[in-house]
């Protein structure tokens, strides 16, 4: 999607818990690998929400655009809320768009959400001379463990145990293959087509 993203509040939660990675590891002793296990999570829940371009976890992101575009479209699924929109405009002053402004179709997990000017009206003109003149503050994400898609949890799992196990990036003595092909199927599953 055309902007750029950047997320302003994390998630205060993972899509798994620690518990749950450490069964899937088949870790059942009092082994001290807590702090790894939490980290190992932490990265598998990155690196799926880059491969689906999609947020886990409820979190606010800002999109950054140099002008308003017919549409705006925020992929980053599933979006629940849009917050605010703030715009500089042709004197290059800062203002926020009333809400009643604009209208949203908010996403799911197969899509991107879309906003567009209320019915009869146009979007503001912008200063055509400043980068990121227009800012949407959104809320995306599901909004706790529970709602994240089973096929996900086990993905993140999957990846977590992974990682455990192999913590180089080479498996001397053994014929190559491909491990994560597994994931690959898992998260298929999930892939809601995103576009660039």
């Amino acid at each position: 999607m055309p902007g750029n993203y950047k997320q302003t509040v994390a998630p205060t939660a993972q899509p798994i818990t620690r518990a749950e990675a450490k069964t899937h590891c088949a870790l059942t002793g009092d082994e001290d690998h807590d702090g790894y296990i939490d980290a190992l999570i932490l990265r598998a829940a990155e690196a799926i929400e880059k491969i689906l371009n999609r947020q886990l976890l409820s979190a606010t992101w800002t999109l950054t655009l140099d002008a308003f575009p017919d549409e705006i479209v925020i992929g980053k699924p599933p979006v629940s809320s849009v917050t605010s929109i703030a715009y500089t405009d042709s004197a290059g002053d800062a203002q926020t768009l009333a809400a009643a402004n604009y209208q949203t179709s908010l996403s799911t997990n197969d899509g991107p959400a879309r906003i567009k000017s209320a019915y009869g009206l146009t979007w503001p003109a912008t200063r055509g001379d400043t980068y990121g003149a227009v800012v949407v503050t959104f809320v995306a994400g599901y909004a706790d463990a529970t709602a994240v898609p089973l096929t996900i949890k086990h993905a993140t799992a999957f990846l977590v145990a992974h990682w455990f196990r192999q913590r180089e990036s080479v498996i001397v003595g053994t014929i190559s293959s491909e491990l994560p092909e597994g994931l690959e199927m898992l998260l298929a599953v999930e892939d809601w087509g995103a576009y660039a």
